[in-house]
């Protein structure tokens, strides 16, 4: 029973021991994880507003494929647009997270580009497009560090 504990413990100490949810799938990190999403909603600077709600299926890491994603849109503005994603259901269960855009790929599998076709940069406001405006298509593909809220 010591042991069994001792081992408990040393797992939900260590940084790189995953959170577990339900039927011990492993669902995110309390740090930083790195996650692939792709967008099944379309939002743009131009049309979207904050708070609009967005979702996503997760594509990596592999034992989460397929696992909704849902956030909403934080800003939309110009050439400017951030969103964040706040939960994920996996088996009928939601885990909160917090998250952060990392990169994008466009849904026409442009790296780097929006999809009105303008070289982006992500910093913190979000997605900085050099355009007038930008626009993600559903189908493009987001990579995000997450984290468990």
């Amino acid at each position: 029973m010591n042991k069994l504990l001792l081992t408990l413990v040393a797992l939900l100490l260590s940084p790189a021991a995953l959170a577990q949810e339900g039927g011990g799938a492993e669902v995110v990190s309390p740090m930083n994880s790195s996650m692939l999403v792709k967008m099944n909603t379309s939002i743009s600077s131009t049309a979207s507003k904050p708070g609009d709600p967005i979702t996503g299926m997760l594509i990596d890491p592999r034992e989460l494929r397929g696992a909704v994603i849902e956030g909403k849109v934080v800003r939309a503005d110009h050439a400017i647009l951030d969103f964040a994603f706040d939960r994920i259901i996996v088996g009928g269960k939601v885990i909160p997270i917090q998250s952060r855009i990392v990169s994008l790929t466009s849904s026409k599998g442009n790296e780097g580009r929006d999809d009105l076709d303008n070289r982006v940069r992500i910093e913190g406001v979000g997605i900085i497009a050099f355009g007038t405006a930008t626009a993600v298509d559903e189908g493009a593909e987001v990579r995000i560090t997450a984290w468990k809220r």
